[in-house]
């Protein structure tokens, strides 16, 4: 197997992404604090000369303050460089190495240049070197290698310089030996303290990490519980909730809503004659093309079986009825399928809220209104208003009391409409609205 196949089959490790990602993250805190660490470093320069002033030749302190001034200068414009191009790790770790050696150098270098000259001044200026060195612990907290370093380059500094350059008196060896064991603790102390600080930031990057899959896997799981798994438009789970939301709202504010139900005329007999993969296909395919035919804000949902619903918010009836006529055209337009190339027609029920009514009452008047559409000869639009008035009518002319029985024959005539129109069956059907072309 070529080894581009073998690489694109590797998947990735999060356990080693969280690693890097703390690794990164430490690297630019630390790069972080070190700049603004330096820009405060004159205040420090400012109490060794103060302390140093009269004690120490001039020429001293002039030489220690314009060699440490050019390595300060030349340390902030290399960390200003990367700071403005976008720190990295694995490609400025040497240039914050650098910078974190030649400020321990230039610090260690006050031992030979300012010391041996006031036994009075050489404790004090041992206290502002241990004193400096426990201030940069925690801006090198994250990136510890670093300060490893810049301790070092302060001790040798400060050992060199008291070997060959101190003063007259010298440094006392009690002096350098007490820096050293002062040097070292705080090392040894903070190696341990920087890697839980920095498996703090791992850890906090891997529960973000794990966050985000559950939140994820969530919203898979309520999305997968919202969707039908055949055609990939909401359920009636969906539909359930949708349709109580937008009736509260219908409600509340007063605005029209209508809702369509859309029943494939003799859907068995594709199924019966084709089998119910070409049965599943269809219904995939309808399902893509009335979606196309919807605008944004007009919900399709599969309702069940060869049943689909689609709510229309802000929309009252005559829109929703011509909603449903583009539905019904577009429906029959072409074949759904290729292979076989089917072409289906669709019965459709149109209801417009009215106040009072839950979704189940909502949907059962569309649902009066497909049974009225398949009892016309299919392939039709009808809506629950128009059967309702048809209803009225026929009551307003078949209310009167007879004088034989006394009993409103509306009534009875209700009755007998209930009675002789029931579903008809998708068996009893004629051939020609569902064809093979």
């Amino acid at each position: 197997m070529p080894e581009t196949a073998v690489a694109t089959d590797v998947q990735p490790d999060p356990v080693k992404d969280t690693a890097q990602v703390a690794r990164q993250t430490a690297f630019v805190q630390c790069l972080t604090a070190l700049r603004r660490t330096l820009t405060t470093t004159p205040a420090g320069w400012a109490l060794v000369v103060w302390m140093s002033w009269g004690r120490v030749p001039h020429a001293q302190i002039g030489l220690w303050l314009a060699g440490f001034a050019v390595f300060w200068a030349c340390s902030l414009l290399m960390l200003h460089r990367v700071a403005r191009r976008g720190p990295h790790v694995d490609k400025d770790t040497g240039t914050v190495l650098m910078v974190a050696g030649a400020d321990g150098a230039a610090w260690g270098a006050a031992v030979g240049l300012l010391m041996g000259f006031d036994p009075v001044l050489d404790p004090w200026l041992a206290a502002v070197l241990c004193g400096v060195s426990a201030v940069n612990a925690p801006v090198y907290i994250t990136f510890v290698r670093a300060y490893r370093l810049q301790i070092l380059s302060l001790w040798a500094s400060a050992v060199l310089g008291s070997v060959l350059l101190a003063g007259p008196g010298k440094v006392p060896l009690e002096g350098l030996i007490g820096l050293t064991v002062f040097l070292a603790l705080i090392v040894y102390y903070m190696h341990p303290i920087a890697d839980r600080v920095v498996e703090g930031i791992r850890l906090q990057f891997a529960n973000a990490l794990l966050a985000k899959q559950l939140r994820e896997a969530l919203a898979l799981v309520e999305h997968d519980a919202a969707t039908d798994a055949l055609t990939g438009q909401p359920n009636r789970r969906a539909l359930d909730l949708l349709l109580s939301k937008q009736l509260k709202l219908a409600s509340g504010n007063g605005r029209p809503l209508s809702v369509l139900l859309l029943d494939i005329d003799y859907f068995k007999r594709i199924n019966d004659v084709h089998g119910h993969g070409v049965g599943d296909d269809t219904l995939r395919a309808f399902a893509v093309r009335m979606r196309g035919l919807l605008r944004e804000g007009e919900v399709f949902a599969r309702y069940g079986g060869e049943e689909f619903v689609v709510v229309l918010p802000d929309t009252p009836l005559s829109p929703a009825i011509d909603v449903a006529e583009r539905l019904r055209s577009g429906a029959c337009a072409t074949p759904l399928l290729k292979s076989p190339p089917l072409t289906v027609t669709v019965s459709i029920g149109v209801a417009q809220f009215r106040p009072g009514q839950n979704p189940a009452a909502l949907l059962e008047a569309a649902d009066q209104a497909v049974y009225a559409a398949k009892r016309g000869g299919r392939d039709q639009v009808q809506s629950a208003a128009a059967l309702t008035i048809s209803v009225e009518r026929a009551l307003d002319g078949a209310c009167e009391p007879t004088e034989q029985t006394g009993y409103v024959r509306g009534t009875k005539l209700l009755t007998e409409m209930e009675i002789s129109s029931p579903r008809p069956s998708p068996d009893s059907a004629p051939r020609h609205a569902a064809t093979a072309v």
